[in-house]
């Protein structure tokens, strides 16, 4: 292995910063065999070097950049990418060698790329080999011809999207200041978003270095030249090569169609200003009615999308032809998103399957996270709208006015305008007064049989955390429950003795399933057909989900009540390569209002799901009470 010098080590750190929005610290202790250490240190020294036009930032685990003076930091930036000394890695002649394939228009002996990467015939030949494995999801292959040498061949379409893919600044040609003024005013002008514009200069890069010795061929199969050339897009991008071409000479429209495509595909921009902004053509506004029908019919909620339709619908717009044009996107907080919005990322997998199903094309993990972003935006306007039905808060405390008055100042952040808060002492605080407020807050016991949910604070609290819970008893307070009133969790709240089950390992899956609902049908608990529709849906979606947890879930007919039942395997079961270790059954009622249930439950079971200790404890309890107590301990922990 390579030992690197911290020159290389500052190189290679900018390189990757600039190819990739995120960088991992992980990623590049690997990448250069040193200590975390190791890397804050080098980035200090990165920051001084950049002297205030640029900054690495870490967050979270992740470095990113945050350019301050373009021009300037590029200047520096290449500079710092030039400098490396360790030409000989493997890395480095890889880049080397497949800028000279690709800029090459004959057949290229070995002879000669030896010499010019000074390594041995045996040492190039390792090297192709590795590098064919890069090459073939761009359906390029490297072929040798006798006594001439070898050469890259498929199409300059594929060609162009394995340099745009492997964002390296190897394979990238800058644009000097004038031309890449011309493409930021470009960008203003049309309001791109700052990601789209960087996106854009590497497309007008390719161009201006590819289109007179490599032109892309006309009306080619490769994309859809004639669909591009209809878009109001293509208009626009067309004017900015009028102007290209007094420097790099003529531009076929098949170079402008390419030129277009990052500008269709781009990421929807923070503002969407009517002026600079096509309608949203018939079908992305069908596709967003189809998703919301899908969620309905498999996960028996309702979210509004009323309120996100222009911005999921141009996001939708963008990512579609990102994905007709084969433009990968990245996204490093794919885990935060999973682990933040669990119902949202399902939901994100639901309207996979309908793209799948209209228009035959898989969405990639880094788009569905993407998309996720804005089903969690709904999600959440949800929960919210739960507070928005509170009138009037009572806070209770004793440790004095200026304590209430704090906390009273951090309730405001979190609630409604219209929301009305007023200060008592628990002497003042009779069961009568608190009975005629919607929700209190206190920092004291409070008698009992008070009809509002209590909530306990301290003087300063976690508002983002209280928000969930103001939330989560909001939902539980309008439930049709009539056990268990004084719990939190609705998990807690639902679950009684009568629907708690100890699984038998030595039975399938959906016989343990079966056997649960047959006994809720004996005590009248769900309809007769209640079953059926439940594993009619089971088989065609599996609610097994990882960490162990099953949640099978339909429509309970003629039933207002909400129906929970839960199974513990006590020993680990295996089903399909997958370990279930505890079965959420619940039954919602045919004409349930509540759609921010099943997010609370999503979220306390995922909450569960984190932890495995706890979910192996979970599933060893075999008694309702003591369940409910380690959901409590794991949720308080929560």
């Amino acid at each position: 292995m390579s030992r690197y010098t911290q020159t290389d080590r500052l190189s290679i750190i900018v390189g990757e910063l600039r190819k990739k929005e995120f960088v991992s610290i992980e990623d590049l202790t690997k990448k250069l065999s040193v200590t975390e250490r190791t890397i804050r240190n080098d980035v200090t020294v990165l920051n001084h070097e950049f002297c205030k036009t640029a900054e690495i930032q870490l967050n979270k685990g992740q470095y990113a950049i945050h350019v301050y003076r373009d021009q300037a930091y590029r200047s520096i930036a290449e500079a710092l990418t030039k400098d490396q000394k360790t030409s000989d890695s493997p890395e480095n002649r890889a880049k080397s060698l497949i800028a000279q394939l690709l800029a090459a228009n004959e057949p290229i002996t070995m002879d000669d790329l030896s010499e010019q990467l000074n390594v041995s015939r045996s040492t190039l030949v390792n090297d192709l080999t590795r590098m064919r494995v890069t090459l073939d999801p761009y359906e390029l292959v490297i072929k040798g011809k006798p006594n001439q040498g070898i050469q890259l061949q498929g199409s300059e379409w594929h060609k162009r999207l394995y340099i745009l893919q492997n964002n390296d600044h190897v394979l990238d040609q800058p644009l000097d200041d004038k031309m890449h003024e011309l493409v930021h005013q470009f960008a203003v002008t049309f309001s791109l978003a700052e990601t789209t514009e960087r996106e854009f200069v590497r497309y007008v890069s390719v161009v201006l270095r590819r289109s007179a010795q490599n032109p892309l061929v006309q009306n080619s199969d490769d994309f859809d030249q004639s669909y591009i050339m209809k878009t109001k897009e293509y208009g626009r991008v067309n004017t900015l090569a009028d102007q290209l071409e007094k420097r790099c000479g003529s531009l076929s429209t098949a170079e402008r169609a390419f030129l277009t495509i990052p500008v269709l595909g781009r990421r929807s921009p923070v503002h969407l200003p009517t002026d600079t902004m096509a309608p949203l053509p018939e079908s992305i506004l069908q596709l967003i009615n189809d998703i919301e029908e899908q969620v309905v019919k498999q996960l028996n909620i309702t979210i509004d999308f009323t309120n996100i339709t222009n911005e999921l619908g141009y996001h939708l717009l963008f990512m579609l032809n990102r994905l007709i044009f084969g433009v990968k996107i990245y996204n490093s907080l794919m885990n935060e998103v999973q682990e933040k919005y669990p119902l949202a990322c399902e939901i994100a997998t639901i309207a996979h399957d309908v793209i799948k199903r209209k228009y035959q094309i898989d969405v990639s993990e880094a788009e569905l996270s993407y998309l996720a972003y804005y089903f969690g935006i709904a999600v959440k306007e949800s929960q919210m709208h739960k507070r928005q039905q509170l009138e009037r808060i009572a806070i209770v405390c004793d440790t004095g006015r200026g304590s209430a008055r704090i906390i009273s100042m951090q309730l405001k952040e979190i609630l409604p305008e219209h929301v009305a808060i007023q200060l008592f002492s628990s002497r003042t605080a009779t069961k009568e007064l608190m009975n005629t407020f919607d929700l209190v807050f206190s920092t004291v016991s409070l008698p009992d049989h008070i009809k509002p949910p209590i909530i306990e604070v301290k003087d300063i609290f976690d508002e983002r955390a209280l928000a969930q819970k103001i939330s989560k008893l909001c939902v539980l307070d309008h439930l049709h429950i009539t056990g268990n009133q004084q719990e939190e969790s609705i998990i807690c709240r639902l679950l009684n003795t009568d629907r708690f089950f100890l699984l038998s390992d030595r039975r399938p899956y959906y016989e343990n399933l079966k056997r649960m609902i047959h006994h809720l049908e004996e005590v009248n608990t769900v309809d007769a057909q209640f079953k059926e529709r439940l594993i009619k849906r089971e088989k065609m979606r599996s609610t097994v989900f990882d960490h162990g947890i099953a949640f099978p879930h339909t429509v309970n007919m003629g039933n207002s009540d909400i129906v929970l039942a839960v199974g513990v395997y006590p020993e680990k079961h295996q089903e399909e390569h997958r370990e279930i270790r505890i079965v959420f059954l619940l039954g919602i009622p045919e004409n349930n209002q509540n759609e921010t249930l099943l997010v609370q439950l999503y979220e306390e079971m995922i909450a569960l799901a984190k932890n495995d200790d706890w979910l192996h404890d979970l599933s060893k309890e075999t008694t309702c009470s003591d369940f409910r107590l380690l959901v409590k301990r794991q949720l308080l922990h929560h």
